[in-house]
């Protein structure tokens, strides 16, 4: 039987979508370009950097040895974890009697109540900072920052009419396992999201903003009862009027592995996160997940079966002609993505020769993450960090689960 109209406009729609896209990936290359041939400038406030801690995470030493090496003249950092007794207090302990001389301390917040532990850790941090701090940054226990990972990420907030500045993750596989490859995957198509002017959110783990902005748009009261550190930011700085740039030079490296069932259990709390707090963002993204789904996935299905028992008549050919065109512009999509970071980070491991296969052919791999953590995230909001449950019940109501 011949494909339907309604499949072979699907497809249409889902090709002209691609294309639209690959003008995104054009854009993130010449964004990542600019970004290698600039300096970090002189813009250098003293100020604070905070990074929760919890468990004993793959890297974890060289991951904050990362963070005592930065390239700063005034700041100091807080490591923050939730009682003396979790895993990550020794390898802290360890690296601070290695660097006495540095400003460094490690903090104790107790178990959260009402918020997230995270946004817990972040929030008795607050209470710690040095009267002459200007910036405030967040990072993340599980990244490796680059030593001018600091000047780059404040830089921007020079234009004091920036609400704040924020970097992005990329995953890099140690093993080469499939579940790590698939999350390195998707993780980087989310990447392509983030842009100079103004981004849709900042990202927790590489975040800055000064001390002036955080406290006129009341950024701890929206932490108060919240599960998202960023996501709760970023709306209490689009609603005081600002924007969020992105800073290339901060994409931030973790070195991990995952199976396929963390990458579900992951990607599922990730688009939780976003239904809650960025539900526009979450619906677009639902939409154009679901028609290229249909398109891709059943559109070519309905091809080949066609195809192969009625012969090449042109419905079919049409609708396998449109199914390749949207493959092809998502590969080419993201072998620019890929290449941008490449330009930026010569020197990081990524992805080469026949490993590049991954990451340019499989996209319709990573929308069956998507569509499937979308699945998972309207049946639930109960949702874990590292050992903590929590329940979301709203942007401003966070249970915490025994």
């Amino acid at each position: 039987m011949p494909p339907p109209d309604w499949l072979i406009f699907l497809a249409l729609l889902s090709l002209l979508e691609g294309l639209y896209s690959l003008r995104g990936g054009l854009r993130f290359l010449r964004m990542f370009r600019r970004a290698s041939e600039a300096a970090p400038g002189s813009y250098a406030p003293p100020l604070t950097l905070m990074v929760p801690c919890r468990g004993l995470e793959p890297g974890l030493d060289r991951n904050l040895s990362a963070f005592l090496d930065l390239e700063y003249p005034d700041w100091q950092l807080l490591l923050v974890t939730d009682d003396q007794a979790d895993a990550s207090v020794p390898v802290i302990r360890s690296l601070l009697e290695r660097s006495a001389h540095k400003q460094v301390r490690l903090l104790f917040s107790g178990k959260a109540r009402g918020r997230s532990q995270k946004v817990h850790n972040l929030l008795h941090a607050l209470d710690h900072l040095r009267r002459r701090d200007r910036v405030l940054v967040f990072g993340d226990s599980d990244i490796r920052p680059d030593p001018l990972w600091l000047r780059h990420l404040v830089a921007p907030l020079e234009d004091h009419e920036v609400g704040a500045s924020t970097g992005y993750r990329w995953y890099l596989p140690q093993k080469g396992g499939f579940g790590s490859v698939l999350r390195s995957v998707w993780n980087a198509g989310i990447a392509s999201l983030m842009t100079e002017s103004n981004s849709y959110f900042a990202w927790g783990g590489a975040m800055a903003i000064r001390r002036e902005v955080f406290d006129s748009c009341a950024v701890a009261d929206h932490w108060q009862h919240t599960l998202s550190d960023d996501l709760s930011l970023s709306r209490a700085v689009k609603a005081g009027g600002r924007p969020i740039r992105f800073q290339p030079k901060c994409l931030s490296f973790s070195y991990e592995d995952a199976s396929l069932r963390d990458l579900l259990g992951w990607s599922r709390r990730q688009l939780a996160i976003t239904r809650v707090y960025h539900p526009n963002l979450w619906r677009a993204a639902f939409a154009t997940q679901m028609v290229y789904l249909v398109a891709v996935w059943g559109g070519g299905a309905w091809a080949r079966t066609s195809l192969n028992l009625y012969g090449p008549d042109p419905r079919s050919v049409a609708l396998a002609a449109l199914v390749i065109a949207i493959l092809a512009a998502g590969a080419v999509k993201a072998w620019l993505r890929l290449r941008a970071v490449a330009v930026l980070f010569p020197e990081a491991p990524l992805p080469r020769g026949w490993l590049v296969i991954p990451h340019t052919c499989w996209g319709a791999l990573a929308n069956l993450v998507t569509v499937a953590a979308m699945a998972g995230s309207l049946s639930t909001r109960n949702l874990c960090w590292r050992g903590f449950f929590f329940r979301v019940a709203a942007t401003t109501e966070t249970r915490v689960l025994d």
